[in-house]
């Protein structure tokens, strides 16, 4: 993000967190387009192999130039979270059946007066049926570059606003909101990205302010404030290490370093699970779960998280380390 922004009117209270596989898998198209960094250099070799076959079609192609000719992405091709989770699912619905104003909408609010190519000029005039056709490309790239990765990338986005939200409770948003990012800073309870000396006045006003880590933005961050919400994109915390093989942990050596069960608790963690779940595969009672998962998320292991009467529990990027210490074999085939 090149411009200076400082947010105001009641930033603190209307701020959240949230993780979107969307929000992914365009941060993810967004990156292949940018100049290569060592840091992500795997996976840009990886997941360009896997849409080269879709570069033939045009729909991809347009999707492709909807998210990179600009600065920011038309909010309708990637909805800002309502909840601190929502399923992929979810949001490539809300894609396929946006309004036709809306639609137009971001086109304008994205690209101004602009003169646009004649596939991109197609989705103002057939703004709903172009909808439901870029939401399909979506999806198909999701399948491709995300969903393979899933279950760790998750990991690394959940622990990220998990170590975040306890120190929020703990110390505050002043404290919290510079470690987002080098050039993000907190000022008489304003949120500024940039320089603050040429930032640009932004009011929230009543819109949510909504913090979404990613593993595919660094070295930057990624503002985008529409009439519905504010969203700040970020690099996670530790997403580094995801990309990265190391030697891998023996069994032996794991149950050695964390106990029997709680090594089995982590080997099992690979996805979102519930204590009841665990509970049966393991043979143990929910109690035991319980205890074993609470020293898990106190060494760093695991993020857990309620959702109604259940609580939902899956492997940081640190637990996957400590498990097995190296990338899915699709990696390096």
């Amino acid at each position: 993000m090149r411009r200076s922004v400082e947010l105001t009117g009641g930033v603190a209270e209307r701020m959240r967190f949230s993780v979107s596989q969307l929000w992914e898998t365009v941060a993810g198209l967004r990156l292949l387009t940018r100049d290569r960094t060592a840091v992500h250099d795997r996976w840009i070799g990886w997941a360009g192999e896997r849409l080269a076959r879709l570069e033939r079609e045009p729909r991809y192609r347009l999707l492709h130039w909807l998210i990179t000719a600009a600065p920011t992405v038309p909010e309708f091709l990637v909805v800002t979270p309502g909840l601190r989770t929502v399923p992929v699912e979810t949001e490539l619905a809300a894609v396929s059946e946006t309004p036709a104003e809306r639609v137009r909408d971001s086109i304008t609010w994205t690209f101004g007066d602009r003169d646009l190519p004649r596939a991109a000029r197609r989705v103002v005039e057939h703004p709903e049926e172009s909808a439901a056709e870029l939401a399909e490309v979506l999806a198909e790239c999701h399948r491709l570059i995300i969903e393979p990765i899933w279950p760790r990338l998750a990991g690394v986005l959940e622990g990220d606003v998990e170590w975040r939200g306890k120190h929020l409770v703990e110390f505050g948003l002043p404290h919290v909101a510079p470690g987002l990012h080098d050039s993000i800073s907190w000022r008489s309870g304003s949120l500024v990205i940039g320089d603050p000396e040429q930032a640009e006045t932004l009011s929230a006003h009543d819109r949510d302010v909504v913090l979404i880590p990613s593993a595919f933005l660094w070295p930057d961050v990624y503002l985008r404030h529409t009439p519905h919400r504010i969203a700040l994109c970020y690099p996670a915390r530790g997403f580094g290490a995801f990309w990265h093989r190391t030697e891998a942990v023996s069994d032996g050596a794991l149950d050695a370093v964390v106990g029997r069960t709680r090594a089995r608790l982590l080997r099992t963690l690979d996805r979102p699970r519930t204590v009841s779940e665990l509970a049966s595969l393991l043979a143990v009672t929910n109690g035991a779960v319980s205890q074993h998962l609470s020293a898990l998320r106190a060494a760093g292991l695991v993020v857990s998280r309620r959702s109604g009467k259940e609580v939902t529990s899956l492997r940081t990027a640190l637990g996957h380390a400590l498990v097995d210490g190296q990338l899915p074999g699709f990696w390096y085939e």
